[in-house]
């Protein structure tokens, strides 16, 4: 009786099968469609994502921060095409965006992004962006499945972070110690400190590595060490150092010189935007000694009047052409303590370089009476070829720079090529004492050429044949200029030997650089205790070698007196000294789809 309805039930599911079939075979080769297309974009985007990867990484080593000397737009472009073309890209050139801009560490909250800049000279970065539209399926009908765009991006940061100083570097040692001695002695007030051309030469190429510091000072990194007293440097660099003993005792003197509490580390060494510096890296240990002592000066100058005085032994002073130094009374005035920077070679927001140091900014003033050339003739006759009362102001004029230029390791070559711009400001030289404030404030000179001692003084003596009331001056103009390191930085050097260091100097020629003009307010013949005898119309043929000779002397005193003293603290008269102690290129930093951040406007 149910053998019907059995059949019609049978037929029916065998209706249902034959549409239901089609349709489940029709769906698991779309699925089986969708996944192979599905493959096969994510090989596509994965494609694209090397392609930029590899070409932000070309690029990103012709951008400011790597670019050597002159940086292009252009040339960034080609490399990254290049690149991108070797790793298979095979679009036209506008489907590649390449945006030069610049990537920071990381903020408090860790987030990196990357801001596009319209300047190449702003950049440390570059940015590659390709986007490609393709049909979904490659089997299927785009009509009905439509296409998909592909975005991939990827930045690159590639940059040196160098350590540049104008303290002094190595040009410092083999100066006068003696002179130098004098400083230290009253700006740690250890009178009669000593300290001698052997004892600096422990410092040549001395370094002290910024992992030894932050261990010693228990603190993470060198942000953290900038807001440490300057004292505690001092420490560490005595402690893990190996400077000579008396170098030991000098950093003994900082530890508890008055003032030290209100100098910090950060007055010392400057580091642009909290930037990342290895371990390994290097501060040049003389610098930073003469660094903490310009500034302890700056600091005591005010509570003596804006001048600290240094005494000398005149009895140690060898001065060619003079032959007594009777009196000398030599004065510092800081205007500006030099310092250590600490980043890259690129410029900021407003178009300032970041990188900036400042070599030692120092007047100093001198008061010497002198006598040249005595000579005694028994009881009947001496003569002293000229007594002079001379003062003189000597502003160094200092100076500062800007790191501009380094290019990058870049395949089988790891040195980098510094360039460095340098604003040398104007060097001055006067008879005159300074002010409070450090300015030069000229003064005449009294000399009295030919003093003659008759019959053993039973006559009255001639206090000069000629009497002379002069003002000397002369400058050497300031210039600003770019100068290239020598030699080239290796990044990757023995880590024993060390690395080095990169350099610059030019300590100027001294007084032989400057163009001394001499102005004559009195000039008379035969001074004497009778009144003054009148012979103006002999004048001439004498005053040219007797100013001459007045040339000659300051000059003397000059290179025998106050340019030791200027090239020991790493200045010359219109001089200055450059060194990079330390480099790194560990920034290197890829980025894929990193979040872009469009210069405010």
């Amino acid at each position: 009786m149910n053998r019907p309805e059995t059949t019609i039930n049978r037929l029916r599911q065998r209706g249902a099968l034959s549409v239901i079939t089609p349709l489940l075979l029709l769906i698991v080769i779309t699925l089986t469609v969708m996944a192979l297309d599905g493959a096969r974009l994510y090989s596509l985007r994965s494609d694209m994502q090397a392609q930029v990867n590899v070409a932000a990484q070309a690029a990103a080593g012709a951008a400011q921060a790597c670019g050597g000397q002159a940086p292009s737009t252009a040339l960034v472009q080609q490399r990254a095409l290049a690149a991108a073309v070797a790793q298979g890209f095979e679009g036209s050139d506008q489907d590649l965006n390449v945006q030069l801009g610049v990537i920071a560490d990381a903020d408090s909250s860790g987030v990196v992004a990357f801001e596009s800049v319209d300047q190449i000279a702003r950049s440390n970065a570059v940015l590659v962006s390709y986007t490609r539209n393709e049909p979904i399926s490659m089997l299927l009908p785009q009509s009905v499945f439509g296409g998909i765009s592909l975005s991939v991006n990827a930045a690159v940061r590639k940059e040196v972070v160098a350590t540049v100083s104008a303290a002094g570097g190595t040009v410092g040692v083999g100066g006068d110690a003696t002179l130098l001695g004098s400083l230290l002695g009253v700006v740690l007030n250890q009178p009669g400190f000593s300290l001698d051309p052997t004892d600096l030469n422990s410092l040549e190429n001395a370094t002290v590595q910024l992992g030894d510091l932050l261990t010693a000072t228990g603190v993470n990194d060198l942000v953290d060490l900038l807001d440490l007293d300057a004292s505690e440097l001092a420490a560490v660099i005595r402690d893990v150092g190996t400077a000579t003993a008396p170098v030991a005792d000098l950093l003994d003197g900082i530890v508890t010189a008055q003032g030290i509490d209100t100098i910090k580390v950060g007055d010392i060494i400057s580091v642009v935007e909290n930037a990342s510096v290895p371990a390994s890296s290097e501060f040049p240990v003389y610098d930073l000694v003469i660094s903490l002592v310009l500034n302890l000066a700056e600091q005591q100058q005010a509570g003596a009047g804006g001048l600290l005085s240094l005494p000398l032994d005149i009895n140690n002073l060898s001065v060619p052409l003079i032959a007594n130094i009777n009196t000398v009374d030599l004065g510092l005035n800081v205007g500006e303590p030099p310092t250590v920077a600490v980043g890259p070679a690129r410029q900021d927001e407003d178009g300032e370089w970041v990188t900036r140091f400042y070599a030692p900014d120092v007047t100093l003033q001198l008061s010497a009476q002198v006598e040249l050339l005595p000579i005694n003739l028994g009881p009947l006759l001496s003569l002293s070829l000229a007594d002079l009362t001379v003062p003189l102001a000597v502003n160094a004029g200092g100076g500062e720079g800007q790191l501009i230029s380094a290019d990058c390791a870049r395949g089988t070559s790891n040195s980098v090529e510094f360039g460095v711009n340098l604003e040398r400001e104007v060097a001055r030289i006067v008879t005159g004492r300074l002010t409070a404030a450090g300015e030069l404030q000229p003064e005449r000179l009294e000399a009295n050429v030919g003093r003659l001692s008759l019959l053993s003084g039973l006559l009255p003596p001639i206090e000069g044949i000629l009497y002379l009331n002069a003002e000397v001056d002369g400058e050497v103009p300031g210039i600003e200029e770019t100068v290239f390191l020598d030699p080239r930085y290796d990044l990757y050097c023995d880590p024993i030997e060390g690395c080095d260091q990169s350099q610059y100097n030019d300590l100027g020629d001294g007084l032989s650089g400057l163009d001394l003009e001499i102005t004559v307010h009195e000039a008379s013949l035969l001074r004497s205790s009778f009144g003054l005898i009148n012979l103006t119309p002999l004048l001439k043929p004498i005053l040219d070698p007797v100013l001459e000779l007045l040339s000659n002397v300051i000059s003397s005193l000059a290179e025998g007196l106050i340019n030791p003293l200027l090239r020991t603290l790493g200045v010359g008269l219109g001089g200055i000294s450059v060194n990079v102690s330390a480099a790194n290129q560990d920034g290197i930093q890829l980025i894929e789809n990193i979040a872009v951040e469009e210069p405010e406007q």
